[in-house]
């Protein structure tokens, strides 16, 4: 299988599992859904920075393609959001919104002079915004996941017809902002044939 068809399965499979998913467990249902078609989110199609499993470089798991082939990748995803009614999304920046984890300032005290503290979160949207980004695939599972707890506290270790991909997930509202990364690894089912959801893990937050 080539990685551009690879790449179309995968993230067709991506997007349909995050349509599907509910509000007790992750991957959640997100109402401001928007997905950048591509991969990392980078014209290059490879990550920036920081993408990775357990602190390894990410080109040690995840594949990489030349620019004819990450151009030919990110508009079969636009024809696969199309399909599935999801907009497109390019990458949003507020450098005035601190991060969620980001507390507020104490008050100042009764009968001082200083000047009231910055609300950090000032500069966030008033409404909540959302991005996605999906990486390319890989076939199988690294080994670097092979040894560690997936979001469910379950250890994986799967076998047959299975892939695994980077997604990202970016979030802005009045309380701030986050970003996460899990990876995703889908099997082939014997029955349907095409690749269902089989785990994810956490590998990166940033609040």
């Amino acid at each position: 299988m080539t990685l551009i068809r690879a790449d179309s399965e995968v993230f067709a499979a991506v997007v349909r599992a995050q349509l599907d998913a509910g509000s007790d467990e992750y991957p959640y249902h997100i109402d401001e859904l928007r997905y950048d078609p591509r991969p990392y989110g980078t014209r290059n199609g490879y990550p920036d920075l920081g993408a990775g499993v357990q602190g390894a470089a990410p080109e040690l798991y995840f594949g990489r393609a030349e620019q004819t082939a990450i151009d030919q990748i990110a508009e079969n995803r636009k024809v696969i959001l199309n399909v599935r009614g999801v907009p497109e999304g390019s990458p949003f920046n507020y450098p005035q919104c601190a991060g969620m984890k980001v507390p507020q300032p104490p008050p100042s005290r009764r009968g001082t002079t200083r000047t009231k503290p910055a609300n950090p979160h000032a500069g966030c949207p008033r409404k909540p915004e959302s991005y996605v980004t999906v990486g390319l695939p890989l076939r199988g599972q690294p080994e670097g996941l092979k040894k560690i707890r997936d979001s469910r506290g379950k250890y994986v270790d799967l076998g047959g017809d299975v892939w695994t991909t980077l997604v990202d997930e970016y979030f802005a509202g009045p309380n701030g902002w986050s970003h996460t990364q899990h990876a995703w690894l889908f099997k082939r089912s014997r029955w349907s044939g095409r690749l269902d959801l089989a785990a994810t893990i956490q590998t990166g937050i940033v609040e």
